[in-house]
């Protein structure tokens, strides 16, 4: 039950319960988790449709990502992925004043992300990530101005835009991804948590049994690095449906064995360390991206945001980068200290006896 919640796949295997012939201790536990989930899934249903709707009041388009808009795409389901935060996708330039009407309407910045427009820190933010979290009375919504952190890995919200479909989330229809989209969004989002979720794999797994995804000319749109990559972790861990292109499998078979364990790894390891060695999750998103493009434009890119990471730059008001950046610097060599000396003093054991409690 641990490993079902850890990898968010009550709603898969709670439909598959008497295929699988669940033990009854194990099959009335996830038909709990499954029945609070699609009762929170009513509820972000409804504020989806009215997040998009104050949105388009205001004059700005938006697209619903991932969540109950992926299931229907991938099962004709809305709940088939369970239930999470609120994902919506914008143009960059139309970010404050969504902001502002997310603040108007009941919704804060998440605690932590104390950041506010006309600052440098905004500014960094909205060049160096993809994304900001607000809390509401209702719900938690994900804010994003590009589909990844990268600049070039993944379509811009134009591009996104110029190709959506409409989905039906149940009564609340709204505007989301394409099908030419999904794969890349889908295979990039699992790539840069390291393959960690088995529901990511699962999305993977659905979007491949659709035949409109191969529906691509492979000379103009070929298969991005980490697409292939992410098939090919999915195959080793979960299986791929038939239909599968053999050029497509062709490629995945060149794929490394030390990439697969390093999925099957990172599945096994502690959702978050609690005192992890310093300055991990900065060299790890460090390596996403460099993976994800490697244009260099996106080279500078990953630079700028390793050497600056969104967490360093909260709190600072400072109005120019000539004053925000050594303030920024000087945050992070503090900070850098802090970790190191509470990482110095972590307990061993305390950590050996966490992963092994976390083992799936």
């Amino acid at each position: 039950m641990e490993a079902v919640r850890r990898h968010r796949v009550a709603e898969l295997l709670g439909s598959q319960a008497a295929g699988l012939d669940l033990p009854d201790e194990i099959r009335q536990p996830i038909a709990d988790l499954r029945a609070v989930s699609r009762r929170a899934l009513m509820v972000q249903v409804l504020e989806t449709g009215r997040l998009t709707g104050l949105l388009a009041g205001a004059g700005i388009a938006s697209l619903a990502i991932k969540g109950p808009a992926l299931a229907v795409q991938t099962t004709g389901d809305p709940a088939a992925r369970g239930s999470g935060d609120i994902d919506l996708l914008v143009d960059p330039d139309q970010v404050q004043q969504a902001h502002q009407v997310l603040l108007d309407s009941g919704w804060s910045l998440r605690p932590g992300y104390d950041i506010a427009p006309g600052t440098w820190a905004w500014r960094h933010v909205m060049g160096a990530f993809n994304a900001l979290t607000y809390d509401g009375p209702g719900s938690a919504v994900d804010l994003h101005w590009r589909l990844d952190p990268t600049l070039d890995a993944l379509p811009v919200f134009a591009e996104a835009w110029e190709r959506r479909v409409p989905v039906d989330l149940g009564g609340v229809v709204v505007d989301t991804l394409s099908r030419a989209d999904l794969l890349g969004h889908a295979s990039l989002h699992a790539a840069k948590d390291s393959w960690r979720w088995m529901r990511s794999l699962v999305d993977v797994h659905r979007i491949a049994a659709d035949p409109a995804t191969w529906d691509r000319s492979w000379s103009r749109d070929p298969l991005r690095r980490l697409e292939v990559s992410t098939l090919a972790v999915t195959r080793f861990v979960v299986g791929l449906p038939g239909g599968v292109p053999a050029e497509v499998l062709a490629r995945l078979d060149q794929v490394p064995a030390s990439v697969l364990l390093r999925a099957v790894a990172a599945q096994e390891r502690p959702t978050a360390a609690e005192n992890p060695f310093p300055g991990s999750e900065s060299v790890r998103l460090l390596r996403y991206m460099l993976e994800a493009s490697p244009t260099p434009r996106d080279l500078r890119h990953s630079a700028v945001s390793t050497m600056l990471p969104v967490k360093s730059v909260l709190g600072v008001d400072a109005k120019s980068a000539w004053s925000g950046v050594p303030l920024t610097l000087w945050a992070r060599v503090r900070r850098l200290q802090v970790r190191s000396v509470a990482w110095a003093k972590r307990s061993p054991s305390a950590e050996i006896d966490t992963m092994i409690r976390s083992r799936p």
